[in-house]
């Protein structure tokens, strides 16, 4: 298994295609060396099965075993566990959850999370561990370490905001009002150079190319959870506050970089590749590796971290 694989992802014949920086903006080399290291993980959706502990901790050694690069905090896009959503027992988000801590409780990094629509338990089955009290946002907002469904902070010279594309659950992937007002009032509070989470994106070009599910006769239409559906007034905030410089996101199992008003977006592909079964539609699993700098510019670089399972295959087109 080569576990050294490196590179910007993207669909092809080839796989990987290229290496590439996103970067916001000219910046001198000198402006750019303070910069803080952090990673972007997403999709990770552990469970006992199909390898996935083994490919986790896998990601985790490569990411943590390099002297030429080593983050200080681990951003995770969402999805973290298979899935406590729809009829998932108590007892199956128990088995979940043990093997996320297991894994990543003592990975020696701390890991900031925004929820994806796996990680909202619906309540069914409920055990001592895992009790009726925690439905909803409770349960994992709780075992990731979250301070709410929705949250900011800084860190090394950033503002990180984490926003719940959940928040309006069962239905998902626009804000409330009570949460696009809060996000207003955090970015009116700030002028550091501010870096979204989501699980959702905000903004994507993966759902365009996400097989043929979108083709309806000549029309290529986007599902409404596939991206942000209230993204052009979220960037229009984007606009008014142009300390904002890069969104991160997933759930799409795939990985792009597109920028709008001078935003870059950057979709994360997903830690589990196609659900731990192989590459989704040619991406392999993968992590980021973000480096921010002082100016506000950044660089980010998706990584190919080698893993394959025993029993390999993946979603593509048949030809």
């Amino acid at each position: 298994m080569d576990m050294m694989r490196r590179g910007f992802l993207a669909a092809g014949s080839a796989g990987l295609l290229s290496v590439s920086t996103a970067t916001a903006g000219p910046s001198s080399q000198a402006a750019k060396k303070p910069g803080v290291r952090m990673a972007h993980i997403t999709d990770v959706h552990i469970m006992p099965e199909r390898e996935a502990p083994a490919g986790a901790a896998a990601m985790l050694d490569h990411m943590l075993g390099n002297d030429d690069w080593r983050p200080e905090l681990i951003l995770n896009t969402g999805d973290s566990v298979m899935g406590v959503d729809g009829g998932t027992t108590g007892k199956s988000a128990e088995a979940q959850i043990a093997v996320w801590r297991e894994v990543f409780g003592d990975c020696g990094l701390p890991i900031r999370s925004c929820l994806g629509n796996h990680d909202v338990w619906n309540g069914g089955g409920p055990t001592e561990a895992v009790p009726l009290s925690k439905k909803g946002f409770g349960l994992m907002t709780e075992v990731l370490g979250m301070p709410a469904p929705y949250y900011s902070f800084d860190h090394g010279g950033w503002h990180v905001i984490s926003l719940n594309s959940m928040c309006n659950w069962p239905s998902y992937a626009t804000l409330s009002d009570e949460h696009f007002a809060w996000l207003v009032k955090d970015l009116e509070q700030t002028s550091l150079p501010t870096v979204v989470l989501s699980h959702i994106p905000i903004l994507s070009v993966t759902s365009q190319v996400y097989g043929d599910d979108t083709r309806k006769g000549n029309d290529n239409i986007v599902p409404g959870t596939w991206h942000h559906a209230d993204c052009w007034a979220i960037t229009e905030v984007f606009r008014r506050h142009p300390q904002v410089k890069l969104c991160l996101s997933g759930h799409m199992h795939t990985a792009d970089h597109c920028i709008y008003r001078d935003v870059a977006y950057i979709c994360g592909g997903a830690v589990s590749g196609s659900w731990w079964n192989g590459s989704q539609y040619g991406f392999p699993p993968c992590y980021g590796r973000l480096e921010l700098f002082e100016d506000g510019t950044f660089d980010y670089q998706l990584v190919d971290y080698g893993w394959k399972t025993s029993d390999w295959r993946g979603k593509q087109l048949s030809i």
